[in-house]
């Protein structure tokens, strides 16, 4: 009898187990069940806000398309308008470089049209300058030639007449000084020469000496001297002579001493042909010796 009860004790504690194993499971399970439902409904409503903020997100991607579409529809626009002006300033600008090309061309036409202008100009130029020069040589060869033949001319009447009275300038009211001239040795020697506002005594060809009375005593050098057989050597003197007032402010005639020979008194005729064509007053004094002697007051400086 103890046996048998023995064997229902354990049976007892055997059932008290599977009935506490079985609740805990059900516990387990209503607890799992509970935190299933918990977590079933988290996730429904963040499905659903998902959702929401999907439908939400999907508004604002249709807004931005459309503005999207909206900003395109503008751009298209402002970019046909773009183009066109770009053709427009394209179209300018061929414009302008076909003007520009124009006027390049003109230039460079123009440029070589001045070119050939400024050639015929220099050419027209150096064509007067030219023409110039020759009217001036014929002028001069003219002037030449009238002059040689109012030599003549007042030659040929000189020679009809055998003597000629000389008009002595200081024996007149004038204001002339003499201009002191030996002619000798075939030469004339001047005892001045005239410069620009200078008178001084002449020592080409003349030796200059004082004496102790104070008169001068002028010595000639045959080989020096003006020839006045040489045209323009007696030209050039003669112009000087006539232009003394310009020079000096001061009018000279031509006090001549010759010396008495017959090759200066040719001389002579010939200083005093050429003195008269150039309307010169001269006077002369014939002389028998050298050195010629003056007095201070013949002589138109002071020496000091």
């Amino acid at each position: 009898m103890a046996r048998e009860e023995e064997e229902g004790g354990s049976l007892d504690m055997l059932l008290d187990t599977l009935c506490n194993t079985f609740g805990g499971i059900i516990l387990i399970a209503l607890l799992l069940a509970l935190s299933v439902n918990k977590k079933s409904v988290e996730l429904y409503d963040k499905l659903v806000q998902t959702d929401d903020n999907q439908s939400e997100l999907i508004r604002e991607r249709e807004q931005l398309q459309n503005s999207l579409l909206d900003l395109t529809d503008e751009n298209i626009e402002i970019l046909e308008d773009l183009e066109d002006d770009s053709y427009s300033k394209r179209e300018e600008i061929e414009e302008l470089k076909d003007n520009l090309d124009d006027l390049n061309s003109d230039s460079f036409a123009l440029e070589k049209l001045m070119q050939r202008d400024q050639i015929k100009l220099d050419e027209l130029e150096d064509s007067e300058v030219t023409i110039e020069k020759e009217r001036l040589s014929m002028e001069e060869e003219l002037s030449r030639l009238e002059t040689i033949l109012a030599h003549q001319e007042l030659s040929k009447e000189l020679k009809k007449k055998p003597y000629r009275k000389v008009s002595l300038p200081q024996q007149k009211d004038t204001r002339k000084k003499p201009l002191p001239v030996i002619v000798a040795h075939g030469k004339m020697y001047p005892m001045i020469s005239l410069g620009i506002g200078s008178v001084e005594k002449n020592e080409d060809g003349l030796v200059w000496n004082q004496t102790p009375d104070k008169r001068f005593q002028v010595k000639v050098d045959p080989s020096r001297g003006v020839d006045p057989m040489n045209n323009d050597a007696l030209d050039l003197f003669l112009s000087t002579v006539g232009d003394a007032p310009r020079l000096v402010r001061q009018n000279f005639f031509l006090n001549l001493f010759v010396f008495s020979d017959s090759e200066n008194f040719a001389i002579f005729n010939k200083i005093r042909d050429e003195a008269v064509l150039r309307k010169l007053d001269y006077n002369w004094i014939p002389i028998a010796e050298l050195p010629l002697v003056l007095r201070s007051d013949n002589v138109p400086w002071k020496v000091q």
